[in-house]
């Protein structure tokens, strides 16, 4: 792939730090030596800008690309040895869809090449690009997001609405989890619409109950989608939706940091910062800081799969009054997650599903885990 076709080139002078930290430690001075001396082959993940707004609610999130990165590469690199490189910022198209379509041809380029993409946007409606990279391969999307974004009926793309273009009749095998949705601003025909089409929600107060409890989630998730919008307005000044209500700064770090150990974590993309709302500039180091997180968790993962090695689990079988088949739940050794097995047939592989230890302990108690459930219906 001619990668100068796609992309320009970053400036890494227009990057000192911001923080106060030592140069030789920085992610910029990490990423400006990776640039000389590491091959795009030997890359375990990139980062890439997308200066598009153009389908946006309200515009000013095209100008974030650079406005993240002033912060972002002002931070720690996290290891001198993570294998990190910034390809620099999509060439915006004549019209949006020509921008999308850049956007899906470098996606699906670094996903052939099994290299993690980190997507700074622009406007939310990009994940529309980011999907068009899977084609026809059906795909998990998690979106931590204050609404729905799916709206049925309407047929032009906004930032509001690019789940109708994922999620359709088209498109059934396709999955997504919306967390940190607020019931108050999703009308209930939306809510029962999305279930048809295989879109769940976890609304912000069950979130917030016990963060550990989407973990497993994000664990499976191909794309994640972080909407800054899901922040409270008083913590992040620099967005439109401007809901009292929202995840607190240190909650999102945790929710991403969680997207980023995931086992199949592709595309992460991170959306609608609107900088000339930020004149404290806190949004954009807030964003930084999440961006951060999520590079911190993909550098610390540790990718296992019962269905693969089970000698690095411990199973714990649990029998149920209402469930004519046993549960069979895996603990890893490694780690602590959690994975329960689900027997489809003798002719078919079975399928774990990521679980907590909540879940476990409910199945214990003669309970049936929703999550239990909900796999059974889809």
């Amino acid at each position: 792939m001619e990668w100068d076709l796609y992309l320009n080139p970053v400036d890494f002078s227009n990057f000192d730090s911001v923080w106060g930290l030592q140069k030789k430690y920085l992610l910029s001075d990490l990423l400006e030596n990776n640039e000389k001396n590491l091959s795009l082959e030997k890359t375990d993940i990139v980062i890439i800008g997308v200066e598009e707004d153009r389908n946006a609610i309200k515009k000013g999130s095209a100008e974030s690309p650079d406005d993240i990165r002033k912060y972002l590469y002002g931070l720690n690199r996290i290891s001198s040895e993570f294998k990190i490189r910034d390809l620099g910022n999509i060439k915006i198209g004549k019209s949006v869809d020509d921008t999308y379509i850049a956007l899906k041809e470098v996606c699906q380029e670094l996903i052939k090449r099994k290299i993690t993409t980190v997507v700074l946007g622009g406007s939310q409606d990009l994940v529309k690009g980011i999907f068009m990279a899977f084609e026809k391969e059906a795909f998990h999307l998690v979106t931590i997001d204050p609404i729905l974004d799916l709206r049925p009926g309407e047929n032009t793309i906004n930032s509001d609405n690019y789940l109708n273009s994922i999620f359709n009749k088209k498109n059934k095998d396709n999955s997504a989890v919306v967390l940190g949705s607020q019931n108050y601003f999703i009308d209930r025909k939306e809510v029962e619409y999305s279930f048809s089409l295989n879109v769940q929600m976890m609304r912000l107060g069950k979130l917030r109950e016990d963060l550990m409890e989407s973990e497993p989630f994000l664990r499976n998730a191909d794309v994640v989608s972080f909407d800054l919008n899901s922040i409270r307005q008083s913590e992040s000044p620099g967005q439109y939706f401007q809901s009292p209500n929202g995840l607190y700064p240190e909650e999102a770090c945790q929710l991403i940091h969680y997207a980023g150990m995931g086992n199949e974590i592709k595309v992460a993309g991170f959306f609608n910062l609107i900088p000339k709302l930020d004149t404290s500039k806190l949004s954009s180091k807030l964003m930084a800081n999440i961006v951060w997180h999520f590079l911190d968790g993909f550098y610390m993962r540790i990718p296992e799969n019962p269905a693969i090695n089970k000698n690095d689990f411990t199973e714990y079988d649990v029998s149920h009054d209402d469930i004519d088949f046993v549960l069979c739940f895996y603990k890893s050794d490694k780690t602590g997650r959690w994975w329960l097995k689900i027997t489809t047939s003798e002719k078919e592989d079975d399928i774990f599903i990521p679980c907590s230890q909540k879940d476990y302990e409910q199945s214990c108690r003669n309970e049936i885990p929703d999550r239990l459930l909900k796999s059974l219906i889809f």
